[in-house]
């Protein structure tokens, strides 16, 4: 089990972070895409000639009747990673008009993006169609160049052998499908893959993420070390379990203390106080975890444990499909530093095994975290 430290892997958690975790239902599809006009062959032939330097604007990805910035970052990041020098992010919103169907996207998208050419000579709409239960239906991508002529038009729906394989369940999952069609549609060798993180948007996107810089990220691995090597002989208070803003769950916190005693991680033992904290809600997981992990470090800084460490863990479920969405926990020292700031959900492959469906289930997943850090 890899520890979510160094550059590259920060910047998957920055990625994986940003990604919103529930589809909504958007317009109905339209009829399959017809053949490419020559015109519009010749301008592909020509972005693809670029090749990696092709210059390209990212716009927010539409989501229903949602247009969402920070899954734009993601899908852009995925871009550059995959070989793309020249990537930029808008702010300006395009969705389709009530009743349009996607036939008419790519020259609706064009006049939008001739009223106000981008800085770079191309355009990406992207559209993801689903909803919470089912997945998402449509994948649908559209660039053009800055004149607004189209240039390259991709939609997979359900009946597609594409997106059946892929079985995208989010919009994380979409990102990736959707830069992976760009990738082929542009005739980006898979040898350009760059995840080194020093791109444009990957500095953006670590700029304005919540996750600790490298410098804090190098400390906590350090802590890190201390408690493994404190072993058995670190002691452990565990706060009652976030289950919600205002619930705390203390019956969960005994049962994660004796888990951690099981295993023989260290000595733990469930505090009887409870803490409730509220964290403002966001679609960015990464925001979620990282308020929590502050004002817990906050917290525990105010008052300090007589224990050598503190553990707060934070359960989210979706009770309408009976299964958890994600598990966050944090570890503080006694002086409030952070040790570990940790979190799962579906896109892990310690989430996956045990499919957490019950607090019981979310517990046995933190102890064994918490055994991939220490052991």
């Amino acid at each position: 089990m890899k520890k979510h430290g160094g550059m590259g892997t920060r910047l998957a958690v920055v990625a994986a972070g940003l990604a919103v975790h529930s589809l909504v239902t958007g317009c109905q599809a339209g009829d399959p895409g017809k053949a490419v006009p020559g015109d519009q062959q010749e301008r592909l032939e020509a972005m693809r000639a670029e090749g990696t330097r092709a210059s390209l604007t990212v716009y927010p990805v539409v989501m229903g009747e949602e247009a969402v910035t920070d899954v734009a970052g993601v899908l852009a990041l995925l871009l550059e990673q995959a070989g793309m020098k020249e990537l930029g992010l808008s702010n300006a919103v395009f969705r389709l008009p009530a009743g349009a169907t996607f036939e008419e996207a790519p020259a609706l998208f064009g006049a939008f993006v001739r009223q106000s050419p981008p800085g770079t000579e191309y355009a990406l709409y992207a559209e993801f169609i689903g909803d919470p239960t089912t997945g998402p239906k449509e994948i649908r991508g559209v660039i053009v160049d800055k004149s607004g002529q189209t240039v390259w038009v991709d939609r997979q729906t359900a009946s597609d052998r594409a997106l059946r394989r892929a079985r995208p369940d989010c919009p994380m999952d979409c990102c990736v499908f959707l830069a992976e069609r760009v990738r082929k549609g542009l005739g980006i060798p898979k040898s350009a893959r760059d995840e080194s993180g020093e791109g444009r948007i990957a500095r953006r996107l670590a700029k304005d993420s919540p996750v600790p810089d490298k410098a804090e990220w190098s400390a906590l691995e350090r802590r890190q070390e201390a408690m493994k090597k404190a072993g058995r002989s670190a002691t452990v208070v565990v706060f009652p379990v976030r289950l919600a803003d205002d619930e705390v769950g203390q019956e969960e916190a005994a049962r994660l203390a004796e888990l951690l005693n099981e295993e023989r991680l260290c000595a733990a033992g469930a505090v009887e106080s409870p803490w409730r904290v509220k964290t403002a809600h966001s679609r960015n997981e990464q925001k979620v975890l990282w308020d929590l992990a502050r004002a817990f470090q906050a917290h525990v800084k105010q008052n300090p444990p007589e224990a050598d460490y503190a553990l707060l863990a934070d359960y989210i479920m979706r009770p309408e499909e009976r299964r958890a969405w994600a598990v966050h926990f944090v570890v503080c020292d006694r002086r409030g530093e952070w040790v570990i700031v940790d979190f799962q959900n579906g896109h892990h492959g310690d989430f996956q095994s045990i499919d957490p469906k019950t607090y019981d289930d979310c517990g046995r997943l933190v102890a064994r975290r918490v055994q991939g850090y220490l052991r």
